[in-house]
């Protein structure tokens, strides 16, 4: 399984992982709140319109009663227990809910209809009765229950008065403990239970309506974000620092942010590989005209010698113009060989063809193509095959053209008399490689050009210098094609001693 598809299988491991889901989910909460708000509130409202619509019905109704009845005795100024009992008879009669006080001027209960021991409070707050008599306040104005002190209900009031003098007050309370056993009764009335259920059925269809409104919308976001992640995965280099190898997107954004930073950083890096590449290419044009420029002006001033003086030269000097004029053009058509050759590689062109063949045999073959060279030079080749055919799964022709690079430079760099080595032996790391190592005893490679000579025409100075046939091209060749083998060549090489090269190649193919 491959990290796409690890993401999208983490991503959607939770139910709530999804950008869709955690809306949804945030939807049902804010819409479940809500409903239990309204509802709440719905209650709330309830008990205080039925409270000021209460207070406002029987606003009268101490005033009234003041007026009918005689509650305070003029002669003892003391309360009429006989005119109490029947206000209380009455009230009762007509609003069943209502209980009477009657209170001095400082609020003390000094008269009711009740039993003793049910009126807990010997005096009520005065201000509120004062407010409602005055009209002062606004609708409900609730005052203190003396059967339940902490409790303030709705209540109906009237100044008593004899002869301009204020005597105490009639005091009403609207919603006495019979109501109060009423409403208690009610909690789970028919009319409390259809209110809940509408809020609960209106809650339903916002939330149903809320998600599909949200899938609707996220469904464009979800798909943008995983054709992004699609994109970014297949179309575009990886790279080891990728953020969206290294996280799981919890969601669609994030997915879609992991994807945003990837493929900008992509970029960056694509962006630095063109300017690296124009730089690589201005370097290369330079260095292109100055390799094709001296071979061909050498043809060309030989050629234009022969012609100028064809009559006046012997046929010795003609044959040497003829070879030397022979030799650059060879060069010439090297040059331009390998440079059509790297471009190839490097372009992605070239398509290897793997199989598995004999690497002994094809490192006998190339060395034999070689021996005039060798001889020629006096230079010793000596072939070290440890793994007898020595398997290998690779490119045969791509090889073969490695081992020519490799032994080209070797004959090229070693002086007269001196040795190459060329070695099959087992990888020590792997029992799945064999490990390929190219030797001589040339004048090495200093510490600080190491790392450049597989560039193009490192090797450019010395060419000019000691008149090598090489184009400056064979080693960086090797790297490419060793490169699409995905196998690492690594050099060693001391002054005046020589220079090594190890790579490995598979034995079978890569599963």
């Amino acid at each position: 399984m491959n990290q796409e598809e690890q993401s999208v299988k983490l991503m959607r491991s939770s139910i709530f992982s999804t950008l869709s889901a955690k809306l949804s989910l945030a939807l049902v909460l804010i819409v479940a709140t809500l409903g239990i708000g309204v509802f709440v509130a719905s209650q709330a409202w309830m008990r205080v319109y039925y409270d000021e619509l209460t207070q406002k019905l029987n606003f009268d109704i101490a005033k009234y009663v003041n007026g009918e009845y005689q509650l305070i005795q003029d002669e003892s100024n003391t309360p009429s227990t006989e005119a109490i009992k029947q206000v209380a008879h009455v009230a009762m009669v007509v609003n069943p809910v209502v209980e009477v006080y009657l209170l001095d001027v400082h609020g003390h209960i000094i008269g009711h209809d009740l039993p003793p021991e049910s009126v807990l409070l010997k005096q009520v707050p005065i201000e509120p009765i004062q407010a409602f008599i005055d009209g002062t306040e606004e609708f409900p104005l609730r005052g203190q229950d003396p059967r339940q002190p902490d409790v303030e209900k709705v209540f109906s009031a009237a100044a008593i008065e004899n002869d301009g003098q204020l005597q105490g007050y009639l005091y009403v309370i609207l919603g006495g403990q019979a109501y109060d056993n009423i409403g208690d009764g009610l909690k789970d009335s028919y009319s409390r239970t259809m209110v809940f259920t509408a809020i609960a059925l209106i809650t339903l269809v916002a939330v149903l309506t809320g998600l599909l409104v949200f899938r609707l919308l996220v469904r464009r976001l979800s798909a943008l974000s995983h054709k992004m992640h699609n994109f970014a995965r297949h179309e575009l280099p990886q790279v080891a620092t990728d953020p969206i190898q290294q996280a799981v997107a919890k969601d669609e954004i994030e997915l879609l942010q992991l994807t945003f930073e990837s493929m900008s950083g992509q970029i960056k890096q694509q962006f630095e590989l063109l300017r690296e590449a124009d730089a690589t290419r201005r370097e290369l044009i330079s260095n292109v005209s100055h390799d094709l420029r001296t071979p061909l002006a050498t043809i060309q001033g030989y050629l234009e010698t022969l012609l100028i003086k064809n009559g006046t030269l012997n046929e010795a000097e003609r044959l040497e113009y003829l070879n030397t004029a022979m030799k650059s053009s060879r060069r010439l058509g090297q040059l331009i060989g390998d440079l059509f050759e790297l471009s190839k590689l490097e372009s992605n062109h070239t398509r290897p063809n793997f199989e598995r063949f004999s690497l002994a045999e094809l490192v006998f073959d190339t060395a034999q193509e070689f021996r005039l060279e060798l001889e020629a030079k006096q230079i010793k080749l000596d072939i070290h095959n440890e793994q007898n055919n020595a398997l290998v799964f690779a490119d045969i022709s791509l090889m073969q053209r490695v081992f020519e690079n490799l032994l080209r430079n070797a004959i090229a760099y070693t002086p007269e008399g001196g040795l190459i080595e060329l070695g099959i032996v087992a990888d020590p790391n792997s029992a799945q490689k064999i490990k390929v190592t190219v030797g001589d005893t040339g004048r090495g490679i200093s510490e600080e050009d190491l790392p450049y000579i597989f560039d193009r025409f490192y090797a450019n100075p010395d060419r000019s210098r000691e008149d090598v046939s090489s184009t400056g091209l064979g080693l960086a060749i090797v790297k490419r094609i060793l490169d699409i083998h995905e196998a690492n060549i690594q050099v060693k090489s001391k002054i005046n001693q020589g220079t090594r090269f190890e790579f490995e190649l598979p034995k079978e193919q890569a599963a």
